[in-house]
């Protein structure tokens, strides 16, 4: 796939599933790729922070000129033009700052598409040369491949009596690299209420599906039962939630 349609659909959120894994993938082995990746989104930043502020600066120019203004008692017919631009002038900053305080909150997408990564299989080893023969290590297979729904498939044939207790983090990761967020959510949900040792990476990942459906409540409930419990991306879940304040 060409790699600059790539980094387009990256930045307009358009990825699809396979592409998602191809960007990874580039992103690992890439040299170049990366380069140019870190280039747009560091330009991206800038034109978005430039933008921000020349607004502001234009608001608080009209800000200004208003308030220059000598407040009057009545307003005679010869001054009646010049209060009206005035009053004009006045809805307008209302108005532009309703505007200004939207493009300033946070981009939901972004902060998914930044922070998101598939996590791997670090539970069930994979020989390589091992032919397949039950049906968890056929399941971790296909999730190491990327094929989810593969995936998925044999997840779901092993009966919930024989079920260990990290099966539901990875059922929900399966879902979400689906995009299948609801489920995605329901499974990750149990990890993070039981006693998995992959509680915190769960309350991580419940967090980033918050993000990507814009749910600012709940993400910042997941993210802050990360900071103050674990230590998994804590630094980076902090960071997060300032940006989201």
């Amino acid at each position: 796939m060409d790699k600059e349609l790539l980094l387009y659909n990256y930045f307009s959120g358009q990825l699809t599933v396979e592409q998602k894994i191809l960007f990874e993938e580039l992103l690992k082995t890439d040299a170049s790729f990366k380069q140019q990746f870190d280039f747009e989104k560091d330009l991206k930043q800038v034109i978005r922070n430039t933008e921000k502020n020349a607004l502001k600066n234009k608001l608080a120019g009209f800000e200004k000129e208003i308030s220059s203004e000598a407040p009057v008692r009545t307003l005679p017919h010869t001054n009646y033009k010049k209060w009206a631009i005035a009053a004009s002038i006045a809805l307008l900053v209302g108005l532009s700052w309703l505007g200004y305080n939207n493009l300033s909150g946070p981009n939901y997408n972004d902060l998914f598409e930044e922070n998101f990564r598939a996590y791997p299989n670090t539970v069930f080893e994979i020989s390589r040369g091992e032919s397949v023969e039950t049906i968890e290590r056929s399941a971790f297979s296909q999730y190491e491949l990327g094929n989810y729904k593969d995936a998925l498939a044999s997840f779901e044939k092993i009966p919930t009596a024989d079920r260990s207790d990290y099966l539901d983090f990875y059922i929900g990761m399966a879902y979400l690299n689906l995009e299948q967020y609801a489920k995605a959510q329901d499974f990750l949900q149990k990890a993070a209420e039981s006693e998995s040792k992959l509680k915190a990476e769960a309350h991580w990942y419940l967090a980033m599906i918050s993000l990507k459906t814009k749910n600012k409540e709940q993400a910042l409930r997941w993210l802050e039962i990360l900071v103050n419990q674990y230590d998994y991306q804590k630094e980076r879940a902090q960071e997060i939630i300032d940006a989201l304040n």
